[in-house]
């Protein structure tokens, strides 16, 4: 299965959101490989929204990366020991990124158990990975993946994956963004709609 190309991602996230749908996220551990297949995305846009760090905050340290080469992982934390995982995607000169909100367990489920220690073993499998924060402690993903390049990359790596049909999509209003003034109605949240792994 090939790679996804760096040009996939040279677009305005909330044209690319949807097509990320269905795509497959590698993250290989010295213990072995995660495979993963997305199905909750939101779209964040550069100065024009107000939910994205960049319509917040400008050009920071920390936002730096949303302004930088597309493909990169932008990682942040929201709790300790809680992190969520953005890739980075605008058209050349803006910024902004997608949110990786929820994802299907493809390979190494034995593995996302262990790195989700917290969670009893009988779990729902639908459960896992079913929100921003359960997806980056089942790939042990952390600030230390910030930046990683998730096109050519050998830690954390995006795969073409399965194809999504435009009537499988809906989209929805973003989740948990109240501050988010004229940008929290958008439609900017993209689901497979019978997929039992979404985050709600």
């Amino acid at each position: 299965m090939k790679r996804l190309e760096r040009k996939f991602f040279l677009s305005h996230p909330k044209e690319i959101a949807p097509l990320l749908l269905g795509k497959y996220i590698v993250r290989v551990l010295p213990e072995g490989k995660i495979v993963v297949k997305i199905v909750e995305t939101e779209a964040y846009g550069g100065i024009e929204d107000d939910a994205c760090h960049v319509g917040r905050f400008g050009k920071t340290p920390r936002t730096e990366i949303l302004f930088g080469e597309v493909g990169h992982a932008y990682v942040y934390s929201v709790y300790i020991n809680t992190y969520c995982l953005n890739v980075v995607c605008h058209k050349n000169g803006d910024a902004g990124g997608i949110l990786i909100r929820a994802a299907e367990p493809v390979e190494g489920v034995e593995l996302i158990l262990k790195n989700r220690a917290e969670v009893n073993k009988n779990v729902e499998i639908t459960k896992l990975l079913n929100g921003p924060g359960k997806l980056c402690k089942g790939l042990k993903i952390d600030k230390t993946l910030n930046g990683e390049d998730m096109i050519n990359g050998d830690k954390l790596y995006l795969l073409e994956g399965e194809k999504v049909s435009s009537e499988q999509i809906l989209a929805t209003k973003r989740i948990n963004i109240p501050y988010a003034k004229k940008s929290k109605n958008w439609l900017w949240r993209f689901v497979i709609k019978d997929s039992k792994f979404l985050s709600r």
